[in-house]
């Protein structure tokens, strides 16, 4: 796969199209596809998809989504500090190399991270994420 310098952020159909001839990973293209495929006309405007990778930063999600899944949203604990809980986060689900995170705001609007399950990738993030599908 070639070197990225930037994160995959789909906020918009061209951005979700375009995504869809990228040389990407085949589970991430084939997880992306049926995602977006399942929008429908109703929702495709009003959910974006972030895909988390090696060497992307906490700082990089919060700059694109505008929050942290290791900060509890409500009471600012960070993930592995006593009191932490996920808040915020709607769903996780373990897709074999890649976690599906899900996070809506209101009735209408949210966001995804797709999570690569893979060495190099933010070592909190990805142990969140294991845990939680594992119920620690």
């Amino acid at each position: 796969m070639p070197e990225r310098f930037l994160m995959l952020h789909l906020y918009d159909r061209a951005t979700m199209a375009d995504a869809l001839t990228l040389d990407l990973d085949p589970k991430l293209r084939r997880l992306l596809k049926d995602r977006i495929l399942a929008l429908g006309e109703d929702l495709i405007d009003w959910t974006e998809y972030l895909v988390v990778e090696p060497g992307d930063t906490e700082a990089d999600i919060v700059r694109h989504v505008g929050f942290s899944p290791l900060v509890e949203p409500f009471d600012g604990i960070r993930y592995g500090e006593a009191g932490y809980h996920i808040g915020g986060i709607d769903w996780l689900v373990d897709h074999g190399g890649w976690y599906e995170m899900s996070a809506s705001f209101g009735s209408t609007f949210a966001y995804v991270l797709l999570i690569q399950d893979t060495d190099g990738l933010i070592p909190e993030l990805r142990h969140l994420c294991r845990c939680y599908v594992a119920a620690c």
